[in-house]
């Protein structure tokens, strides 16, 4: 299961930079793109890194690593799995046309699945997906359609997410348990 969330938090990735490129208009290919797990997925091959860093191996053969550092946000989490999630490791977010459209915690596409993790898009963009590694190493991923979940707002300089009542399930396809977060990041870089 592990490798499956490598490539899914990759396939996020590249959700989250083809929403950044494409703006906030939606278009039918970018949205197939999110609906299906990558075709690696199935044979359980790598997935590239979006930095050109190389590829995720497929083998849970590798200990999970966890960055260093400065809490950035928490997320407490209910339902299928109970529990909290601080976030170390730096918070990217996306802009776009001054409306913050996702999110990526900790800044890094690592080679090794970190936990926690969460990616997600917000409202403000054409694609609503999510992503969350627990502490504990349960994964849940899908679409969040129109989802009001994940909102942004701008303080001086500084951007920050709230994650209210926001639903994912365990299988990307929506089946398996669910869990419900909610909590605030801050930015620590932003794109846009």
């Amino acid at each position: 299961m592990r490798h499956r969330t490598i490539l899914t938090a990759g396939a996020l990735t590249a959700v989250l930079a083809a929403t950044a490129l494409s703006g906030c208009s939606s278009d039918k290919k970018s949205d197939d793109a999110a609906s299906s797990p990558p075709a690696s997925t199935a044979t359980g091959g790598t997935s590239t890194a979006a930095d050109g860093g190389g590829s995720a191996p497929a083998s849970s053969s590798a200990a999970p690593s966890k960055p260093a550092g400065k809490v950035e946000g928490h997320l407490d989490f209910t339902g299928d799995d109970t529990g909290g999630a601080d976030f170390t490791g730096g918070v990217k977010c996306e802009i776009k046309g001054g409306k913050l459209i996702g999110v990526t915690t900790p800044d890094v596409l690592a080679k090794t699945q970190i936990f926690p993790s969460f990616i997600a898009t917000t409202a403000d963009s054409p694609t609503q997906v999510a992503l969350f590694a627990a502490p504990d190493k349960k994964t849940y991923s899908g679409r969040v359609s129109k989802s009001e979940g994940v909102t942004a707002q701008k303080d001086g300089g500084t951007w920050t997410v709230k994650v209210q009542n926001l639903k994912i399930a365990k299988d990307y396809g929506g089946s398996g348990g669910v869990v419900t977060l909610n909590g605030s990041l801050t930015c620590t870089n932003t794109n846009g």
